[in-house]
């Protein structure tokens, strides 16, 4: 999965080129979740976790949660995140008319979120940098996405924005569903003290 980690770079400047290699390449599910999905979270995770901890948030304490288990439930629901996504590509191309195996759909999730797990260090950096960066970054996510969906699995005109859109609404039940749970479950991902309902994002 070498030619993997190159597209770290090139979904940057040429994201369309590095599309088009990822459905070439074509890779199964189990290297590309071994060889590159898996640790691209954990890569990030730690990374976010590194940055957070150097990088003084201006927070109290309190309203922190513990790194560990923070780490842990990020991980995790990230990983549930993309899977959920790709298999609400998969699942959903028959009803908007395309053709996909999931061993694509995971490949077309896994290439547009480099941005968004790269948004999610940079997050640490000072204000305002560092959260309209990462806005930008998870922004981008999108965009790559529905790139992704029409060159890694070929979606066709007119049936493309029906699926973005669908699989996009299925994977944030899955998302929110588990990671409803996981917060609640794994001791010390919840801060003693919450900052509002949205204190995750």
């Amino acid at each position: 999965m070498r030619w993997a980690w190159q597209s770290l770079a090139g979904v940057f400047f040429r994201p369309r080129a590095i599309l088009q290699q990822w459905r070439e390449q074509d890779p199964g599910i189990r290297p590309l979740l071994l060889g590159f999905t898996v640790p691209m979270i954990v890569l990030s995770v730690l990374a976010a976790g590194g940055a957070h901890a150097v990088i003084p948030s201006g927070f109290p304490p309190e309203t922190r949660p513990d790194p560990v288990a923070f780490a842990l439930y990020s991980a995790l629901t990230q990983l549930v995140g993309v899977l959920g996504l790709a298999a609400a590509a998969h699942y959903l191309c028959d009803l908007f008319q395309g053709r996909s195996d999931f061993h694509r759909a995971l490949a077309a999730v896994s290439v547009a979120l480099i941005p968004a797990w790269l948004g999610n260090v940079v997050a640490a950096l000072p204000w305002p940098w560092g959260p309209h960066l990462a806005l930008a970054c998870v922004a981008y996510s999108f965009v790559l996405l529905y790139a992704a969906f029409v060159v890694v699995l070929g979606m066709r005109p007119g049936n493309r924005i029906g699926h973005y859109a669908a699989s996009l609404g299925a994977a944030a039940l899955v998302i929110f569903a588990f990671g409803w749970q996981a917060v609640s479950l794994i001791p010390g991902a919840a801060p003693a003290t919450r900052l509002g309902t949205t204190w995750l994002i």
